[in-house]
């Protein structure tokens, strides 16, 4: 498996080989470590083009020294470590990268982009999950990083979110033994169809809700079975919740000490997505947890 992890050297990545290796099973995987650089015309006209070309220069010199510091601490638990160092917006880059390199998976923490950068630039996470040609692991600033003893996986329905469990599955297949799949839909039903529909309606859509979500975790627990996990039969693996879905996935990990929630991204259909918005995007960007994402 190859890994990319672009790297925030303004951020704190004293943990980061730590809580890697507690999460993903890197004894096999090969790792590339990537930092890009983006010119800002903004900062130019501030500063003067003299001074920002010092600034970029400094920021290269930590850049490269950061890199190669963490690849120290990675190589031992990996099977192979390299750095990469680029110009550009850093989304752009790393999706450049991912497709470049055949990544399976992306590693982001926090913005992933430097304090100089994030002025301009926004929110990497949420485009590089939008955007990802692959998987994407993230991991925000300041994460709770429990054991992986227990693992939610939020199921739709939707066939993305079958396939991410199925993937979920052959990536930790390693791990199965000590992992406890959990399995999750959110019932959710639209606020303003409360207050404008029918109480019965109301009622009667609940329980054609409840009723599907039982059949939609019934279909993941065969998955898991098919996928050569050993079963589950403890009455916490098989969850129905109602409420915002990436609220409740998130409730949810922090009441069982939850080492990662798994999710598909966009696995609604149109319509739900216009009335809900992502439910990875959502995660990857507020959960306090490790968020795979799955595409």
């Amino acid at each position: 498996m190859k890994i990319l992890i672009p790297i925030d050297v303004w951020q704190g990545n004293d943990s980061l080989a730590s809580d890697l290796s507690s999460i993903l099973p890197l004894g096999q995987a090969e790792l590339v470590l990537a930092y890009s650089i983006q010119s800002e015309p903004h900062v130019e006209k501030i500063a003067g083009s003299g001074s920002v070309d010092s600034l970029y220069i400094e920021l290269e010199k930590k850049a490269k020294s950061t890199l190669e510091d963490f690849a120290k601490q990675l190589k031992p638990l990996a099977k192979s470590v390299e750095t990469c160092f680029e110009h550009g917006p850093p989304a752009s880059v790393i999706e450049s990268i991912a497709k470049r390199r055949n990544a399976d998976l992306i590693v982001i923490r926090g913005s992933a982009i430097g304090l100089l950068e994030s002025t301009f630039l926004g929110n990497t996470v949420s485009l590089v999950v939008k955007h990802s040609p692959c998987p994407i692991l993230v991991l925000q600033a300041g994460a709770i990083v429990n054991p992986l003893g227990k693992v939610i996986v939020g199921l739709d329905g939707s066939q993305l979110a079958k396939e991410a469990l199925r993937k979920f599955c052959e990536t930790y297949k390693a791990w199965s033994k000590k992992i406890q799949i959990v399995l999750v839909n959110v019932v959710s039903i639209p606020g303003p169809w409360r207050y404008i529909a029918p109480l019965e309606f109301i009622a009667t859509l609940e329980d054609n809700l409840d009723m599907a979500a039982k059949a939609i975790l019934a279909e993941g627990k065969t998955i898991i079975a098919e996928c050569g996990w050993e079963l589950n039969t403890k009455e916490d693996s098989m969850i129905v919740r109602s409420g915002d879905p990436a609220y409740e996935l998130d409730r949810l990990a922090s009441e069982i000490n939850a080492g990662l929630i798994v999710v598909a991204a966009q696995g609604k259909t149109a319509v739900q997505h216009f009335l809900l918005g992502s439910v990875s995007e959502a995660l990857a960007l507020k959960s306090s947890f490790p968020v795979l994402v799955f595409k």
